[in-house]
């Protein structure tokens, strides 16, 4: 199984929009692949938070992650009409975006 991690930084006054959009175009297109397990949004603690607990300063404010069964999968997605409508979607709200992925190696929520 695939951790695919994108990075969103989305502008204080679109996140409402962005969450929108992630929560009704994004997940029902991603949800229907084949391969596709489970997905979490983030949002990253505010800087006054960040810089109470000492923790790495970001670019990004909001992340999401999600699983596949592999990265053929995953890039089979990448391909697909699905997300050629819903990644337009989600990046146009963006400010910037990136991504990463993993080899996952433990999943708590595979059971």
């Amino acid at each position: 199984m695939i951790l695919f991690q994108l990075y969103f930084d989305v502008a204080p006054e679109k996140t409402q929009e962005f969450e929108r959009a992630f929560r009704e175009v994004f997940l029902p297109a991603l949800s229907r692949q084949q391969g596709f397990k489970h997905c979490k949004l983030l949002q990253s603690f505010s800087p006054e938070v960040t810089a109470e607990i000492q923790a790495l300063p970001s670019d990004y404010n909001y992340q999401a992650n999600f699983v596949f069964e592999s990265e053929q999968l995953r890039r089979n997605w990448a391909k697909s009409a699905d997300h050629d409508v819903a990644w337009p979607a989600m990046e146009k709200l963006c400010r910037k975006v990136g991504w990463h992925g993993y080899d996952l190696l433990i999943d708590t929520l595979e059971k």
